[in-house]
């Protein structure tokens, strides 16, 4: 198991946590590669079994959880500053547009010498146009 800060992460709004509608999401956003940690959610344990992948259902409890979830709640933590920060209740139309342009900013902190590999896939997935308001 990997350590150290994600890779990259991802925001989706979702109409529910009922199976149906998260499945959709994992399966379009999250590889079939390497284990799954979760604290036991079934959408969580539903996604794993869809992507073949390895479950462990981490609890707080646990002696490792601090270490598992640090990361999680670092980008919670990262999120919610975000938020208060830019969101300012402007409702619910351009919520997803908030998240999007948090995991943006947070998926290219540091590249380093990975900025070329990640600028061509970037661009060729780009629409030429902004979203419109």
């Amino acid at each position: 198991m990997g350590r150290g800060p994600p890779q990259s992460v991802f925001l989706e709004i979702v109409a529910s946590l009922h199976n149906e509608h998260v499945l959709a999401v994992l399966a379009r956003r999250v590889g079939q590669d390497g284990v799954w940690m979760s604290d036991g959610a079934a959408a969580d344990a539903a996604g794993a079994k869809a992507q073949h992948a390895a479950h462990k259902v981490i609890l707080s409890t646990d002696p490792e959880a601090h270490t598992v979830f640090h990361w999680v709640n670092t980008v919670i933590s990262l999120v919610k500053t975000f938020v208060d920060g830019t969101h300012h209740g402007r409702g619910r139309a351009r919520r997803q547009l908030y998240w999007e342009e948090f995991t943006y900013r947070f998926n290219r902190r540091p590249l380093g010498t990975r900025i070329a590999d990640r600028l061509l896939p970037a661009c060729l997935s780009s629409n030429p146009h902004p979203n419109t308001i």
